[in-house]
């Protein structure tokens, strides 16, 4: 992938934003609304790898499940000739990481960022929506004329527990999953 691609024939690539384990997040236009978007490409060397191509599609579906202020938004997912995406609401601001790494946090700011992480993990509860990998770096906060937006984003590690559901874990029992400077103490 590289800018000027087109995903789907709706998404063309701007500039890679972000990359993890499965894939690489970019900048993206999507044509027909000429809106700013972030498209999620699954890695090329594990397209052909079905636990891979689960997991994607499992994050994509967790994801869409929640809808709330404080997480970031699905807005489409698909198979294209470069892989599978996953398209999102492009979140404005910088990684809670990016703010820590300036200096204490004044109180009141402290209190707003710790106050929308809590609320969508209540919402997360309400559908039984596990994240596992809550950490500054997956937490996005914007400052506005009205105060902090804070957006809670990647869910490759969710799953939605409940045993009626589809969209189940993907670990075995004792298999640790997230990042361990973040993991409770018993874990």
């Amino acid at each position: 992938m590289q800018p000027g691609d087109l995903i789907a024939g709706k998404y063309r690539l701007d500039a890679p934003i972000g990359q993890g384990a499965m894939g690489v997040v970019w900048r993206a236009r999507q044509l027909e609304l000429d809106r700013a978007v972030a498209v999620k490409i699954l890695h090329p060397n594990l397209a052909e790898r079905g636990d891979a191509r689960a997991r994607f599609v499992r994050e994509a579906r967790v994801a869409a499940t929640l809808t709330h202020p404080n997480a970031v938004r699905v807005l489409d997912f698909g198979e294209a000739p470069g892989g599978l995406y996953l398209v999102m609401e492009l979140v404005a601001g910088r990684t809670l990481r990016a703010w820590l790494d300036d200096g204490p946090l004044p109180r009141a700011e402290a209190l707003a960022i710790a106050l929308g992480i809590a609320r969508v993990l209540e919402a997360a509860h309400q559908i039984n929506l596990v994240h596992r990998d809550i950490k500054p770096e997956n937490t996005f906060v914007d400052r506005r004329p009205d105060g902090l937006d804070v957006r809670v984003v990647d869910f490759g590690l969710a799953f939605i527990a409940d045993p009626q559901s589809s969209i189940g874990r993907m670990t075995d029992e004792g298999i640790l999953g997230g990042t361990p400077a973040y993991m409770s103490p018993e874990q």
